[in-house]
């Protein structure tokens, strides 16, 4: 998920417990929170999955799909460890 912020713009913060109490009393905040749980689920199972399932290779290319253009934006050591690797096995899995 991106934000992009075109003008002047305020962000503000909820106390967990208020977000519950406001999930509890409308319907419309629930179904909000609990999509947005839903997504959050279905985006970590699906990581569990890759590196659980998947060769070096594979797993680079699941990021390159999930995550375009992330690869030029942090260190390979940092993607490494995302995906469950050395540094030298996600070298090596690039160079093929």
């Amino acid at each position: 998920m991106d934000i992009e912020i075109l003008d002047d713009a305020v962000a503000a913060t909820l106390p967990a417990a208020q977000l519950m109490d406001l999930m509890v009393n409308f319907e419309g905040i629930r179904e909000w929170g609990n999509n947005l749980m839903r997504e959050e689920l279905a985006r970590k199972v699906g990581r569990e999955w890759c590196l659980a399932a998947l060769s070096a290779r594979q797993r680079l290319e699941w990021f390159r799909k999930v995550h375009p253009g992330y690869e030029a934006l942090f260190a390979h050591f940092h993607i490494a460890s995302y995906l469950g690797m050395t540094p030298v096995t996600l070298s090596r899995a690039r160079n093929r």
